[in-house]
């Protein structure tokens, strides 16, 4: 979807190549609009183009995975002194927060992922 274009008259309504395109921009702005949760609803109806409601959404979710990025990585991913029984459940634990961090486009790869699960498992 691109920008609306600019009007060559002040009546934009008379310009045919305007009133395509803002034919064309109804379609995909209502099914941005019908697609969000009602707590996103502000932000895609605050806007006019389905490009602008994108960019919001896009901008938004944006800074929601950084700070579940920066959350995920700051999450131990060992187990606390004295939980002997949860131990088996380590790896299926890393491996849990290994496709978290790709869904976020941050993979990391095996050998960090073997270090920080190491690195969790208390010294007792």
């Amino acid at each position: 979807m691109t920008d609306r274009p600019a009007s060559g008259s002040d009546d934009k309504k008379a310009d045919p190549v305007v009133e395509e395109w803002d034919a064309v921009n109804e379609a995909p702005l209502a099914i941005i609009q019908i697609s969000v949760k009602t707590v996103h609803l502000s932000t895609v109806t605050s806007v006019n183009t389905a490009k602008e409601a994108w960019d919001a959404l896009n901008v938004m979710f944006d800074v929601r995975d950084k700070a579940e990025l920066l959350w995920i990585m700051d999450e131990p991913i060992g187990q606390e002194k004295g939980d002997d029984d949860n131990i088996i459940k380590l790896p299926s634990r890393a491996k849990v927060i290994r496709d978290e961090l790709a869904m976020l486009a941050n993979p990391v790869d095996d050998d960090t992922l073997a270090l920080r699960v190491l690195l969790g498992i208390p010294s007792e």
